[in-house]
């Protein structure tokens, strides 16, 4: 078939033209008071069509699959491509000379039987309602996603890569006194059976319980610990920094710092497709392109920006296989771990903050000049140990000063559900406004 809407680019006088489909099927459950409250099934495809047509460059996306469709698509890719006056670098990727191998089992989750998965969620809503603390569980969530991506163009590229998952989570509501939090701990498995229940149920009940009973603290310089799901959150509202669009559009203070000392020694970002603790393994871009390990940042030096085939074209480079969704995006980026567990990390702090829930990740966070002021809230640590909660404070600096600053680098590297990792961090000093 793909071969077919090839020709007939041709025939209607594209040079190249590339194909990349994008099949996604999918089931959504959601439990409320032992009850099913939504069930919803998906099977879609979203194609994109890259075609150079006299020398400029276009794309067209749909969904509905026809030769019909096709060839329509086409035809408005060669008039976008005909009213174009950006003169940018016009590539469809011949291919890298080798692919790194994905061994990775997928596990068919549609052999499950939907009961068993809707058990699940009852089963976990329940433990989490048992607890004394909690007054109700908001919604129990379940979610399966098998994605498969095939790239195939004029230049005989053929390229398919999938992956199947599952995710749950239920939100719990729990209350002292006039203090009411929520809290919610999401698990991802590649495999239906790792799913554990006792674990989840009392992971999201640590976390609320120990949000309760929380009090701000007066306003000053504290030592500051970001846990691993935090300051990941941290690292991934800064990914542009290392784009090269943003260093063509000098929208990243780090053009022209390649092989300068821009963070602390113990500093090491590394972008890796295949880390064996990350969710996804991923073996090419979305331009065809290999995905490598690379060092991004290495003893604190900056190493380099993420290219897809325009930015690298433009800086005269090789592509680093980050070209994603039209854009540029990190496959794996994640913080280099120490061996030091986080209870001796935070042992000699006397005075200080541990954060884990921020706010306004976007609006509080200035990626040219590094600047963030976030509302925070956690836990005091005093004495070297975590003690009580902590909230209505906000945590201010910037992101690169911050860098430069990092005191110790715990063990405990976790990955998020967009790709980025990173362990537990502790700061040596940031300004916490609280009371006055």
């Amino acid at each position: 078939m793909y071969q077919q809407w090839i020709e007939l680019g041709k025939q209607k006088g594209l040079s190249e033209l590339e194909i990349f489909a994008v099949r996604n099927k999918s089931l959504s459950l959601t439990v409320y008071q032992s009850k099913l409250d939504s069930h919803v099934q998906s099977d879609v495809e979203h194609v994109t069509l890259r075609g150079i047509y006299n020398g400029k460059l276009s794309t067209v996306r749909f969904e509905n699959l026809s030769t019909t469709n096709v060839e329509h698509m086409i035809e408005r890719l060669i008039e976008n491509a005909t009213a174009l006056t950006v003169s940018e670098p016009a590539i469809i990727f011949e291919g890298s000379k080798s692919y790194p191998e994905v061994k990775e089992e997928r596990f068919d989750f549609s052999k499950i039987d939907v009961t068993k998965k809707i058990d699940l969620l009852k089963s976990l809503e329940s433990k989490i309602k048992a607890h004394p603390a909690v007054t109700q569980v908001q919604t129990a969530s379940y979610q399966e996603i098998d994605t498969k991506t095939t790239l195939f163009n004029s230049k005989g590229l053929h390229l398919t890569r999938q992956s199947t998952y599952a995710y749950a989570y239920a939100i719990g509501v729990f209350q002292k006194d006039d203090d009411i939090k929520t809290s919610y701990d999401i698990k991802l498995v590649k495999d239906f059976n790792d799913f554990n229940l006792e674990e989840m149920a009392s992971q999201t009940i640590e976390k609320g319980v120990a949000k309760l009973g929380g009090k701000s603290i007066p306003t000053q310089a504290y030592p500051v610990v970001f846990s691993n799901e935090k300051f990941s959150d941290i690292i991934s509202a800064f990914t542009s920094i290392f784009s090269g669009e943003a260093a063509y559009r000098n929208l990243t203070a780090l053009k022209d710092k390649v092989g300068v000392q821009v963070f602390g020694e113990n500093v090491h970002l590394i972008d890796d497709p295949l880390h064996p603790d990350s969710h996804f393994k991923i073996p090419f871009d979305d331009e065809g392109v290999a995905c490598q390990k690379r060092d991004l940042v290495k003893a604190g030096v900056f190493q380099g920006f993420n290219h897809n085939l325009k930015t690298a074209s433009i800086f005269k480079q090789e592509p680093t296989g980050n070209g994603f969704h039209g854009s540029i995006s990190p496959t794996n980026l994640y913080l280099q771990p120490t061996d030091l567990a986080f209870d001796e990390m935070i042992k000699e702090i006397k005075d200080g903050v541990y954060i884990t829930d921020l706010v306004g990740l976007h609006a509080g966070i200035k990626t040219v000049s590094g600047d963030f002021s976030l509302q925070a809230s956690g836990r005091k640590i005093i004495d070297g140990k975590l003690d009580h909660a902590v909230k209505m404070i906000v945590v201010s600096g910037n992101f690169f000063d911050m860098m430069k600053h990092i005191k110790w680098i715990a063990s405990d590297l976790k990955f998020d559900l967009s790709g980025i990792g990173s362990p537990s961090v502790y700061i040596e000093s940031l300004m916490i406004g609280g009371e006055s």
